[in-house]
């Protein structure tokens, strides 16, 4: 036991960090991998699962930014960290989701996407994660609702607010409060995946738009092939509300 503890590679406590932890359901995962039954289908799957390591890659090419970025994938869950004290991480963090979300229904994935993110100690190497951090981040993504959002934890969003009223010039600066949302419903802030910021302003308009109809024919398919089923179904239409709410967004 003590030569293992010894090892270079064992867990220190210097790397116990104080982070910014989400923890994401893919839903509907666990029906798709239930349906492979070829190539193709184990290749949709996988790449699913790449699409958000390769959605930090296009942020950072350096690797300087996000170079304690760390993501680990479990069947149907993604848990993603970076050190609080990184600067930047808060909007790092929320810009990459921001980004990642919007592929996932906005792209021949159509996929729908619940998580949470919040702050603590976790210790995340060599796909190990373990600590309060994750805990509380995988607690309250069960807690947070049916909805598929991804909630921003209070203490996030105050922490942020105290930073953004210190900018001089805030309205033209990018910051967190660009990529998230208050839910009127429940007064959870989460990430608002259809509002065109980001890496989406550099899309051209009819892209967008065109993305936009994906999605609208995408629940109206959902809605109606889930009426009978009252979990699921509550889910698309809350996207349904959603939507609504972001369609002046696109008005000319």
């Amino acid at each position: 036991m003590n030569d293992i503890i010894q090892d270079h590679n064992f867990p220190k406590y210097e790397e116990y960090l104080d982070c910014m932890v989400a923890f994401i359901d893919i839903l509907g995962f666990d029906s798709r991998v239930r349906n492979i039954k070829s190539r193709e289908d184990f290749f949709e799957v996988g790449k699913l699962l790449y699409t958000l390591k390769e959605t930090a890659k296009g942020f950072s090419k350096e690797n300087t930014i996000l170079k304690n970025f760390q993501v680990t994938a479990i069947s149907d869950s993604v848990i993603v960290t970076m050190p609080y004290h990184d600067p930047g991480c808060a909007m790092a963090l929320i810009t990459i989701l921001h980004n990642f979300q919007y592929e996932l229904i906005a792209t021949s994935f159509e996929t729908l996407t619940r998580g949470y993110i919040t702050r603590g100690n976790v210790f995340h190497r060599d796909d190990i994660i373990f600590g309060l951090g994750y805990s509380e981040a995988y607690r309250k993504e069960r807690e947070a609702g049916h909805a598929p959002r991804i909630v921003v934890d209070p203490t996030i969003v105050k922490d942020g607010k105290e930073k953004v009223s210190r900018y001089k010039g805030k309205e033209k600066v990018d910051h967190i409060f660009n990529y998230i949302t208050e839910d009127t419903c429940d007064g959870y802030y989460f990430i608002d995946y259809l509002k065109p910021v980001g890496v989406q302003t550099v899309l051209p308009q009819e892209q967008l738009r065109q993305e936009r109809m994906n999605i609208k024919q995408f629940l109206e398919r959902n809605l109606l092939k889930h009426s009978e089923n009252e979990k699921i179904y509550r889910k698309y239409k809350w996207l349904e509300n959603y939507l609504q709410k972001t369609e002046h967004y696109f008005e000319i």
